[in-house]
């Protein structure tokens, strides 16, 4: 005599619980409801009171969440099964909880009777000892459902048909189609029409993907099956991958997983191409350098911006067209590029009043966007308004800029100045600076801080005694030789004869202001 699943339903929303128990005829069944929990708190001490072989919970939940229940529920009753309630939001997210003790899922939107009896079969199937009381006659399993259940990762039951009657050949192809309104039945249906005629073929159900088709082959029919593949494509605006052949029917859910997740990346990386074969992956970009930050920080803070964006618009490109890296990676990259450099233009004094709130709201485009056209082309309108606002912020600070450093240059002329120094005081770039000041004072800096050195010179040689080597360097010239280079440059006579021609004209005024008081 068989016994009775005891089930415990968790979920904080009274209509899914109701819902859930109306789905299917439980006691006929051979499942009996022990209670109802809206939370995992609840839950923990109904399943201590309860025992219940398996635990249908919600994620999202106050108070204990589904995940915590997993893990503690687990923990505390080893013996007990849990199945997870999802959206299609959290799908990944759930898949990465079977290491935590989840033994399947049911997502939300395609729950229904058969789907949940299926699975709670499924589950009560795998319980250690345990012989399930069904009251009403139930089927033998379908061979589509048998092959579901390997690509789920469940063994075929020992009391199942044997599945090389209807399986006879020596490999198997998975074929998975994503798309709107894609129906798995015609999808097979065109498969037939370009297929070697009585190839064992299946129309599956598959939570990643709308059809999923297998094909059991020998390796000549391979290449046939290409075709018919590429063929079917050519006609369907639906996305295709042709997973890998596999030779052992415990390797389909390995090629399944594998072949799914590439398409997911694919989908994102490449969203104009409609097929994927496994003998034509696409060729990705070779692995370079990773992206430097603190150099590309630097860069930034030396005003260098056309050489940062470059460098970062080239790594940009690289990372477009590394297709078998996860999306969040590349999106998580443009994210935190995004809070460097509005970070970087608030320190740097640029008005980003504006971008700073508009930031969150790259970031969510960015974390929403459906594959990298997208957020390319959000990057460059984020770019767009970040030359903008540095163009403006620059336009409004270059006059106000350069007064600060002739400012400085007429209190410290005096002193051993270099270029490299100044530009340190007023965190600019060297070579920018000298850029800088050429452009926007039609001469170099080594050219006008002689001029001013100068200029003070001659007011000390007309208005003082001090020797000419002496006033040399009170100017800022360590050598007097050079001083009186670089003055007859600029004045067309050496130190000496200036002061000479200065007094001599003294001279004359004073005869001439001395001839007209006579």
């Amino acid at each position: 005599m068989g016994e009775v699943c005891k089930v415990l339903i968790v979920d904080d929303e009274m209509l899914i619980r109701q819902g859930i128990i109306n789905y299917i005829a439980w006691e006929q069944e051979g499942f009996h409801i022990v209670g109802e929990a809206s939370n995992g708190k609840e839950a923990m001490k109904m399943i201590g009171e309860f025992t219940p072989h398996i635990v249908i919970t919600d994620i999202v939940m106050p108070m204990m969440d589904g995940i915590d229940l997993v893990k503690e529920g687990k923990l505390e009753f080893p013996d007990t099964e849990f199945i997870v309630l999802s959206s299609f939001e959290d799908f990944d997210y759930v898949r990465s909880m079977f290491q935590n003790g989840v033994a399947d899922y049911i997502l939300k939107p395609k729950l229904n009777g058969p789907e949940l009896l299926k699975i709670l079969n499924r589950v009560v199937s795998g319980i250690p000892g345990f012989k399930h009381c069904v009251m009403a006659a139930q089927t033998e399993p379908t061979t589509e459902e048998l092959i579901e259940n390997v690509i789920q990762g469940y063994r075929v039951p020992a009391e199942s048909p044997e599945l090389s009657e209807v399986l006879p050949n020596s490999q198997f192809v998975l074929v998975a189609v994503r798309g709107d309104s894609v129906d798995p039945v015609q999808v097979k249906l065109d498969l037939d029409r370009s297929i070697p005629e009585n190839l064992p073929t299946f129309a599956l159900n598959s939570s990643d993907a709308e059809a999923l088709i297998l094909f059991n082959l020998e390796p000549l029919q391979l290449e046939s099956i290409k075709q018919a593949v590429k063929q079917a494509a050519e006609s369907s605006d639906a996305r295709w991958i042709m997973c890998e052949p596999v030779a052992d029917l415990a390797d389909l859910k390995k090629a399944h997983d594998e072949g799914c997740a590439k398409m997911k990346k694919y989908e994102f990386y490449l969203p104009e191409h409609r097929l994927f074969i496994f003998s034509e992956w696409p060729l990705e970009n070779e692995k370079q350098a990773h992206f430097d930050l603190n150099h590309f920080i630097e860069m930034f803070k030396d005003r260098l911006f056309n050489a940062a964006f470059t460098y970062l618009e080239n790594h940009v490109d690289y990372l477009a067209g590394r297709y078998n890296n996860d999306s969040f990676e590349f999106k998580s990259f443009l994210g935190n590029i995004v809070f460097n450099i509005v970070v970087l233009l608030d320190a740097m004094k640029y008005d980003t009043q504006e971008l700073e709130q508009k930031k969150y709201t790259y970031f969510s485009a960015i974390n929403e966007a459906a594959n990298v056209d997208e957020v390319r082309g959000l990057l460059d309108v984020f770019l767009k308004e970040v030359k903008e606002i540095i163009h403006l912020g620059d336009k409004a600070n270059e006059f106000n800029n350069l007064d600060k450093i002739l400012e400085y240059i007429e209190l410290h002329y005096t002193e051993p100045l270099r270029l490299s120094e100044i530009a340190n005081h007023f965190h600019f770039n060297a070579s920018y600076l000298s850029s800088y000041f050429s452009t926007h004072h039609k001469e170099g800096f080594s050219e006008y801080l002689n001029r001013v050195r100068i200029k003070k010179s001659m007011e000390l040689l007309e208005n003082s005694t001090v020797s000419i080597s002496n006033i040399s360097g009170m100017v800022g010239y360590s050598e007097h030789s050079y001083y009186c280079k670089v003055f007859k440059r600029i004045t067309g006579m050496s130190p000496g004869n200036y002061r000479k021609e200065l007094r001599a004209g003294h001279e004359t005024e004073e005869k001439n202001l001395s001839h007209l008081k006579k």
